[in-house]
């Protein structure tokens, strides 16, 4: 389906933090917001596992309150300290301070809208070009595939949904690799779906309890389609791309449509596409 998608159910869960007193005497406080998205990641980076008994460290959060309870709960976050389920719930949410998480807040009227997450893993275009593994998580606004998607209805029919998210894919993988990969929409199309295939790629999978290597919850209500998670070496890349190059793209049109660096797709160093509001990218407050 190539239409903007059906507008799904908002995921929302309360979760607080407490501020401990300064001195003695001193009442502790607690804020409150509502959770409405996060990812897990934790084969990503280093700090993703942690002994504490059911404690968790996404590397994507959303969350919304009022703007005075949002900023509060903001120092707390990034103090350290642990935000639980109002309700009682068994899950915590940390977010370690020497981590480098990245907060976005973007308020309307009395209410604001945060997201948090780890630059390096959803930025499109990394901060340095070293000789690591391309490692990112590719996690495209809905609003720009349905967009993308309406564009090349025309060129690529009922695959342009689809198409639109490879083509979101194959820009990170270029950004982060000195190879040159065809610009050529079909190519992308089958490069992604031959990637989500390989050991060193991940869809979310698993449950609160149980999660897998990659989990999401609430993306879809905020936005965001779901994430896919690539973290591969440099040399299997190389062979993976040649191996889908000489099988997907006919040899007159190798030399033709490689043009590395071109992209419809922009590279800014932040987990949305365009300079705007985040809320604005994600249709929110509409």
């Amino acid at each position: 389906m190539n239409g903007p998608q059906p507008t799904p159910n908002l995921y929302r869960r309360t979760i607080c933090v407490e501020s401990k007193p300064a001195y003695e005497g001193q009442k502790s406080r607690t804020f409150s917001v509502e959770l409405l998205a996060w990812v897990l990641a934790n084969p990503m980076w280093e700090l993703g596992s942690t002994n504490r008994e059911n404690t968790v460290r996404p590397v994507f959060l959303a969350y919304a309150g009022s703007s005075s309870a949002a900023r509060a709960f903001q120092a707390n976050l990034q103090s350290g300290r642990v935000a639980a389920d109002a309700d009682g719930g068994s899950c915590r949410f940390e977010i370690p301070r020497s981590a480098g998480f990245r907060y976005e807040p973007t308020s309307r009227g009395e209410g604001t809208l945060t997201l948090v997450y780890l630059p390096h893993l959803f930025s499109m275009q990394p901060a340095t070009t070293d000789a690591g593994n391309l490692s990112f998580l590719c996690m495209p606004p809905t609003t720009w595939v349905d967009e993308q998607a309406r564009a090349i209805t025309q060129a690529m029919g009922s695959e342009a949904r689809e198409a639109a998210m490879a083509a979101y894919f194959v820009a990170y993988l270029d950004a982060r690799s000195a190879l040159p990969i065809a610009n050529d929409l079909r190519f992308h199309l089958s490069l992604f779906r031959a990637a989500k295939e390989q050991p060193w790629c991940r869809v979310p999978e698993g449950s609160v309890s149980n999660p897998g290597e990659l989990f999401a919850e609430g993306l879809s209500g905020i936005g965001f389609e779901p994430p896919v998670m690539c973290n591969v070496a440099p040399d299997i890349f190389a062979e993976f791309l040649a191996r889908q190059t000489a099988r997907n793209l006919p040899r007159e049109q190798r030399y033709e449509v490689i043009q590395h660096g071109t992209t419809t797709v922009r590279r800014p160093r932040r987990v949305l596409p365009h300079t705007q509001a985040p809320s604005a990218q994600l249709s929110l407050f509409s």
